[in-house]
């Protein structure tokens, strides 16, 4: 595809800020497919980007191009070396490669210097020789030298071995033999890693133990794993018991080094159809666990034809009465029944195990048996259609039994109840709302408010939710149960503050969790006309904030009520700043940090004139403290937008404030900035006052103010004293700015101030 420059440019900027799927995909086809070869890499490098962002979660959006990907990548291969495009399309193929391109990618490696040619090659060497029964001879000798090639970094020699992971041959054996014996540490630790695998850990045991011994105890985190591999998996409830006749002793070291798949099934059955307490365990562990059967097992699959075998166990193990505490001290008493409760879980759980966990859920010898139990009854319940009362009751049982006040028993009984019932669990829940354990009611209201449970009962849960004082007593899932409740917002600067008249309390809650457009203005008027300060602020906040009423009712709602929030503002600005003592969180000022913020979204809306300019600089140049002057600040762009010509007093407290050595510097220097940016012409003898402070920051950016065309020629002179002032290197990007405009060569900058504005 011949593309011209322009096109190629606006696929590249479509591929680095997507502007939507289909104009996202059209770029990177006309890339990948385009004869510029920068292009094609900048395709095949996305592509990866996209494939590694995977691991977080979600999909490649580009994996409908995985065909064509890989297509291009070998045709890049095929083509004479040249290692930015060899390194793009090895990149892709770490996860593309198949068995076929081995050849290819030993092409690639063979006699590359360049690193990352290296890097993405045995990577993709990795992905061509995975599962492969016949791994390509010319790959695998190839890897296996650059692993023994003394004259290579010990870090490419470590990736070239752990590109042989899915290699069992003797040769590949050897290899890792003879890497374990370098004087390189990292590669003789990258070695016994493998030799300390599963498949290799009994014929090597001796010398990986050997090894082991011989490292010092900061030689990295890879020797902790080696470690963990000779002590094997041994079970998840057992560690402290072993079976007590010495077969199956045998069989289970057999299960945890096998000498391969069939004589490590032949050590499982062995355990799992005994009538040893212990060795049954142990097998159900051992098929359930992730370091157990399927990580052994060199064919996964293999163990699944059993499942039904071990299902059925585990079911027999569930009805025979808890073992003994001492047969498993450190898992307590009912040991296996954990471990067949573990096993089954809510994955294979039927509505026929019902009998199994009424029963279980009433005789439970620990809370481990117990809340194994309720997981299984999730899933008994789960896969019900008609849900069994019987289990419903006993785990409501739960929830007023003679348990600790809250537990995780409780908290996993109500998860389970609530998930599995939705709104049919109102009853069970709500009760333990009414209750008085603060951390059950928070739970049992999380999952109301998850069941749409709010429109059904929402005086009883907003009660509730305002007598924990905005401090949720326990957070589901991360989440704050008063803000589910009560909604996310109560004020930008008065929270955890409660109105004590009843119905400002009352209008307050209409404007958190909102019953309609009319009883929400209705509520905001309440507060904004009550002469309550804590309430007009609050009210305030919820006419600015993004939360807000916008965020219920839309911008023509905020709209409405601009006329009285702006007189409300305007007092506020007249009052003194309300004290600290009221708003520990806040500060001093809550009151004029809700007007500010108001008034700059009234500058916005360009409701502001002259009047709120004044108020604005008599709080710049009276500030109570630096979050208000910075909220002021904040605020004056705005108001400028309303204005033909800067306000001279709201210019000349901005001076002032630059020219303050007790304001912090950066206070400052915003000052300045809004003076630059001021409409008009009267900023410009501030400008010139601010140049005359002795901070070298501050003079240049009150000089860079002075670039317009309509007034830089009559303060060069100004300019160019201050720049000989000012150090010749290491000067701030200010200084450099102000010394570019002052250069012959350079035209002019900024055009009109006017213009600029």
């Amino acid at each position: 595809m011949t593309l011209n420059d322009d096109e190629l440019d606006d696929a590249l900027a479509e591929l680095t800020t997507p502007s939507g799927p289909e104009a996202y995909h059209r770029a990177f086809g006309v890339l990948l497919h385009s004869e510029n070869p920068a292009a094609v890499c900048a395709a095949l490098d996305d592509y990866q980007h996209q494939e590694a962002l995977t691991r977080f979660g979600g999909g490649n959006p580009l994996e409908p191009f995985a065909d064509e990907v890989l297509f291009v990548a070998r045709d890049l291969l095929s083509r004479p070396a040249e290692p930015r495009t060899h390194a793009s399309a090895l990149n892709v193929m770490r996860n593309l490669a198949e068995h076929e391109d081995a050849d290819l990618i030993a092409d690639a490696l063979d006699g590359a210097t360049d690193p990352d040619v290296l890097e993405t090659g045995l990577s993709a060497a990795s992905a061509a020789l995975m599962g492969e029964p016949e791994p390509n001879r010319r790959l695998l000798a190839m890897l296996m030298d650059f692993v023994l090639d003394e004259t290579r970094d010990v870090d490419e020699r470590c990736h070239a071995l752990s590109a042989l992971d899915d290699v069992y041959t003797p040769d590949v054996d050897d290899v890792l033999v003879r890497a374990s014996e370098s004087a390189e540490l990292d590669l003789q630790i990258s070695a016994a890693l493998r030799l300390s695998m599963p498949g290799r850990v009994r014929t090597h045991r001796e010398r990986v133990e050997r090894l082991v011994a011989s490292w010092p105890e900061d030689a990295g985190r890879d020797t902790s794993v080696v470690r963990e591999q000779l002590t094997g998996f041994h079970s998840l409830h057992w560690t402290d018991a072993e079976p007590a006749d010495p077969e199956l002793r045998a069989a289970h070291r057999e299960l945890m080094f096998p000498a391969g798949d069939e004589a490590c099934l032949q050590a499982f059955l062995t355990l799992l159809r005994s009538d040893d307490t212990v060795a049954v365990g142990i097998a159900l562990d051992h098929y359930e666990h992730w370091k157990g059967l399927c990580a052994v097992l060199a064919d996964e699959t293999s163990a699944e034809r059993h499942l039904p075998e071990v299902l059925a166990r585990a079911r027999e193990v569930l009805r025979q009465p808890p073992s003994p505490a001492e047969l498993s001290p450190e898992c307590g008493a009912g040991a296996n029944h954990v471990s067949a409760l573990n096993l089954i879980g809510a994955r294979h759980a039927t509505p026929s195990d019902a009998d199994l966990v009424v029963d279980l859920l009433t005789r439970a010898a620990t809370d481990r048996v117990l809340d194994k139990t309720i997981w299984m009854a999730y899933g008994v319940l789960d896969k019900a259609e008609a849900k069994d009362q019987r289990v419903v009751d006993a785990l409501s049982d739960l929830l007023s039994g003679p348990w600790p006040r809250f537990s995780s028993v409780k908290e996993q009984a109500i998860r389970v109840l609530a998930d599995s019932l939705g709104p049919q669990a109102d009853d069970v829940l709500l009760r333990l709302v009414r209750g008085d354990d603060a951390r059950a009611q928070a739970h049992a209201a999380y999952y109301l408010v998850g069941t749409g449970g709010l429109d059904r009962h929402r005086d009883l849960l907003v009660e509730v939710a305002e007598s924990w004082r905005e401090r949720s007593p326990a957070r589901p899932w991360g989440s704050d149960v008063v803000k589910l409740v009560l909604g996310s917002l109560h004020s930008a600067y008065w929270e955890p503050l409660r109105l004590a008249d009843p119905d400002l309390h009352r209008a307050h809650r209409e404007l958190r969790v909102p019953t309609s457009e009319e009883a929400y203005h209705r509520a905001l008027r309440t507060l904004l006309d009550s002469g309550d300060q804590v309430a007009v602020g609050i009210g305030l906040d919820h006419w600015w904030h993004p939360n807000g009423i916008e965020n219920h009712f839309g911008e023509e709602a905020r709209k409405a009520e601009t006329p009285l929030v702006l007189d409300r503002v305007r007092e506020a600005l007249r009052q003194p700043p309300s004290p600290a003592e009221l708003t520990p969180e806040t500060g001093v000022g809550a009151n004029r940090l809700s007007a500010l913020t108001a008034l700059r979204e009234l500058g916005a809306l360009r409701a502001t004139g002259a009047d709120e300019a004044a108020l604005l600089a008599d709080v710049l140049e009276r500030a109570a403290s630096d979050g208000i002057r910075w909220c002021a600040l904040e605020t004056v762009s705005s108001l400028f937008e309303n204005m033909e010509e800067a306000d001279p007093r709201l210019v000349e407290a901005l001076g002032n404030i630059a020219c303050d050595p007790d304001v912090r510097l950066d206070d400052r220097l915003d000052a300045i900035r809004a003076l630059d940016a001021s409409p008009g012409f009267n900023a410009v003898p501030e400008l010139v006052r601010v140049t005359g402070c002795p901070e070298m920051e501050i003079q240049a950016a009150a000089a860079w103010g002075l670039r317009y065309e309509e007034i830089f020629d009559e303060h060069r002179g100004l300019l160019e004293r201050l720049s000989a002032n000012w150090p010749a290197e290491d000067a701030p990007w200010d200084v450099e700015r102000v010394r570019d405009l002052l250069e012959p060569a350079v035209e002019q900058p900024g055009s009109s101030r006017t213009q600029a504005q």
